[in-house]
């Protein structure tokens, strides 16, 4: 088996920019008139038409001279996947050239992982804000297949904001996948009639490059076909008849004329170079072994030899226009010649350390089968990770039947799948992968070709569900990374990490978890991993969060911030999650209610698929709805949890989960008592200690603290961890000032503020309770270190609060008057007169409804 055109990946900035029109293209006026025409007149261009028929080309030429901004996005096989694509759409458009005064800038804050109603919303809001026209060209559109009517694509081409048009290129595939584009706009289509070359432009192409061949005769041998009148005419030699079959003719006549007209060394480069549709200078020096390998594509490109170059700030890659490397393929397959399974050898080995996917299509394509099964599962997980399941079950479905039975194969196949959302198919192929490797034994299970048994030790950890199963997989897992030569060195970071996804997903051993993620994101960092760095710290951050270690998600988080890209969510399977998660975690704590109230929603309408990020971010954003005291975040919270799924997964009941935000929700709505009943319903719960917390705070604010205490010592476990801390501290300080124990009580309540204000954890102490507010304010009148911090959280006015009618100023007056500060040191705090201090507590006075200092320090906000 071999294939003529492995998998490769244009870096990304060639694959967000049109290609600079080749060399010997001519104007051609009556096309631009239609391209001009049609992307005028429609919102929606279709410039759909078989190979060869100069489409690109052609789009590119009128996107080089077209006075608008046109942002470019070439696709790939992998952007069948809707939010692949969705990715892709947003990244072209932040990727906008310069032209107009906002253009270039409109898209920059979109976020990619909002969810794709989301990001929808945010495309249409920044393209209502251009000064000018921006078009959207998707090149080979055909590659997304079903996604074409799925994900942002779908609703762009269902509705997109006036300023922002969609010019889709590709195959005649195109007009069926769109046929109802068409049917109400029919003359959004540039065909192939169009694109095809007429007598006219036949004679000006023949004049330009010099050709002596008769106009007549060679639209009568090629139709206005445009690669084969090229091919004419850089041959010198009208094609054979028309009866032969079309590929024969093309690939007779590039051998026999086309490159039999070029001088020998360019030819010879051209058969080896096109063993890779996509190439930068390097790997044109690795693949054909000339060092001047850069200088003869370049000479190409200017012959106009069907290369697309692609140049931006220095950097440059090519792409061969795709029939012409086929029918070169075609060539070299069929007499067999060693030159070309050597190139794709070299190319495989060159690719291999940054590219494995397109190494292993190389090595295919070479004939050396099983040294790309070795390298699939050298480097299995790395891809998996990456995002690549689409494209690895691909390259796996297009091996020989006898390989594609290797258990290894079937492994990562199985996970592959899995990935992609084909469990039961998935789950079959894993019975059937381990009852092959059972009978044909471990096959090296730790030496460095990473034999059946590593592959399967190391699949269990994606497919295996059971959380006792799953534990054993990480042990398994564990003893891998410390075997001598058991992995391949890049695969250390993606496993750590995937160790580490797994601590979290199974919530179990959050230190352990923390370590892995911690020592994926450095090894990703030495290896310029950047994907998996951004990763590993997003689900650090949470675990850190999570954990109640808030300082140090916090300065996870600024370490993603100050990275060059920022992380985006996109809905991937390992979660790009975590960061806002935590984001969203921290405010919640800190009692900001308007930025977790945004960063959960993000994770949660980015679609996070296996970890249970959504799930834990709906119930977060009910305790927040509810903190907040605004309706509009309660009804959207009360929506979300609706979506919770139902029953146990990985040792959790999700029920717990909704009945707690369905009780913090009714409690806030003023239906305490069956807020209350839902809490002690769930008293017994041990996990996870967030929800006890959460569950004991009703119990507190119902008035009864000795209850919500007992709630808490279910959880006397996870002490350690702050919020847990905080929570049971300031509850027993309540508990013992209603027995008559002040001193012990405010030493407690000291206590718990050490660790508050060291974690920035305010809201045990601003949701509303009177009895926490008064013993807070009379911790004040003590020896506290905390007197800034607790002003703070007896000023914090949700929204509707009544502090909502005071005056900035007022506000902070009101603020200190918390503390056991007299006037006059309020107003040498504020730098104003005693007598401007006194006016501001009148007017707060009669604001609030209050006649007394004293009463103003009871008042909730």
């Amino acid at each position: 088996m071999t294939q003529a055109n492995p998998p490769s990946r244009l870096s990304s900035w060639a694959r967000y920019r049109a290609p600079e029109p080749p060399a010997g293209t001519i104007g051609r006026p009556r096309l631009h008139a239609a391209l001009e025409a049609a992307t005028a007149q429609h919102p929606v261009t279709i410039v759909a038409a078989p190979s060869g028929y100069g489409k690109t080309t052609a789009v590119a030429t009128w996107a080089a001279s077209h006075a608008g901004a046109v942002a470019w996005l070439s696709l790939s096989s992998a952007d069948s996947d809707p939010s692949a694509l969705t990715s892709g759409i947003v990244e072209s458009l932040q990727a906008l050239p310069p032209r107009g005064v906002r253009s270039s800038g409109a898209f920059s804050g979109i976020d990619a992982g909002g969810g794709v109603k989301a990001v929808y919303r945010q495309v249409c809001r920044a393209a209502q804000d251009l000064d000018a026209q921006v078009y959207l060209v998707i090149d080979d559109a055909q590659r997304a297949g079903g996604g074409l009517g799925g994900g942002l694509l779908g609703l762009l081409l269902e509705s997109r904001p006036d300023p922002l048009r969609l010019v889709l290129v590709g195959t005649s595939f195109l007009e069926v996948a769109l046929s109802r584009v068409l049917l109400t706009d029919p003359g959004a289509l540039v065909s192939g009639e169009d694109l095809a070359f007429d007598v006219e432009e036949l004679s000006r192409l023949c004049a330009h490059l010099g050709s002596g061949l008769g106009t007549r005769d060679l639209m009568e041998d090629c139709q206005g076909w445009p690669i084969a009148t090229r091919l004419a005419i850089l041959g010198g030699q009208r094609p054979a008849p028309a009866d032969q079959d079309a590929h024969t003719r093309l690939g007779d006549y590039i051998r026999d004329h086309v490159l039999a007209a070029l001088p020998g060394h360019l030819a010879s480069f051209i058969m080896t170079a096109t063993a890779c549709p996509e190439l930068t200078p390097d790997l044109a020096v690795a693949v054909t072994g000339r060092p001047d390998a850069g200088t003869l594509l370049e000479d190409l490109a200017s012959r106009g030899i069907f290369l697309h170059r692609f140049d931006l700030d220095g950097r440059v890659a090519y792409r061969w226009h795709p029939v012409f490397a086929r029918q070169c393929g075609r060539i070299q397959s069929a007499e067999q010649d060693s030159r070309w399974r050597e190139a794709h050898a070299r190319a495989a080995r060159f690719l291999e350390a940054t590219d494995p996917l397109a190494s292993m299509g190389h090595l295919v394509a070479a004939g050396a089968v099983e040294r790309a099964v070795d390298t699939l599962t050298r480097r299995w997980v790395g891809l998996l990770v990456d995002d690549q399941a689409t494209a690895v079950a691909q390259w796996c479905a297009g091996l020989p039947d006898g390989v594609a039975e290797d258990p290894r194969v079937l492994l990562v196949w199985a996970c592959a799948e899995d990935i992609i959302g084909e469990h039961r198919v998935a789950r079959t192929r894993f019975a059937r992968a381990t009852r092959l490797a059972a009978r044909t034994g471990p096959g090296g299970s730790t030496g460095p070709d990473g034999g059946t048994g590593a592959v399967l030790r190391l699949a269990r950890l994606f497919l295996v569900d059971d959380q006792a199963e799953a534990l054993r997989a990480c042990a398994d897992g564990h003893e891998l990374l410390a075997t001598p030569q058991a992995l391949d060195r890049r695969e250390h970071a993606p496993v750590l990490f995937l160790l580490g996804w797994n601590a979290l997903r199974l919530q179990v051993l959050p230190g352990l978890g923390q370590e892995l993620l911690s020592a994926a994101a450095r090894e990703a960092s030495a290896l310029g991993d950047l994907a998996l760095e951004r990763r590993a710290l997003g689900h650090l951050a949470s675990a850190a969060a999570w954990s109640g270690n808030h300082r140090r998600a916090r300065q996870v988080l600024d370490r993603l911030a100050a990275q060059r890209e920022p992380p985006t969510l996109t809905g991937a399977y390992f979660g790009s999650g975590g960061g806002a998660l935590a984001a969203g975690w921290l405010a919640y704590w800190s009692a900001d209610h308007a930025t977790a109230h945004r960063e959960l929603l993000r994770v949660i309408e980015s679609g996070d698929s296996r970890m249970s990020f959504t799930g834990v971010a709906r119930m977060v954003l009910a305790l927040n709805a509810a903190a907040s005291q605004d309706p509009a975040m309660r009804r959207r919270a009360a929506a979300e949890i609706q979506a919770l799924p139902p029953g146990d997964v990985h040792g959790v009941d999700r029920a717990v989960f909704r009945d707690t935000a369905v009780a913090v929700l009714d409690e806030a709505a003023g239906h305490r008592v069956r807020a209350v009943a839902l809490a002690e319903r769930h008293a017994g719960t041990a996990d996870p200690p967030f929800v006890g917390v959460a569950l004991s705070g009703i119990l507190r604010r119902a008035g009864d603290p000795a209850a919500a205490l007992h709630l808490l010592a279910h959880h006397r476990s996870s002490f350690g961890i702050s919020y847990v801390r905080v929570a049971t501290r300031a509850t027993a300080a309540l508990v013992h000032k209603h027995r008559g124990e002040p001193d012990l009580a405010h030493e407690l309540c000291e206590s718990a503020l050490d660790t508050a204000t060291a974690e920035d954890i305010r809201v045990p102490f601003c949701d509303g309770d009177l009895d926490m507010r008064l013993l807070l304010a009379d911790h004040l009148s003590r020896r506290t270190r905390h007197e800034g911090f607790i002003t703070a959280c007896l000023t914090m006015s949700p929204a509707g609060g009544v502090l909502e009618a005071l005056s900035e100023r007022e506000r902070d007056v009101f603020r200190l008057l918390q503390t056991s500060r007299t006037v006059r040191e309020i107003a040498e705090e504020l730098y104003v007169s005693v007598n401007t201090v006194k006016t501001h507590q009148r007017a707060i006075y009669r604001k609030l409804g209050v006649q007394s200092r004293r009463e103003a320090q009871r008042v909730a906000p």
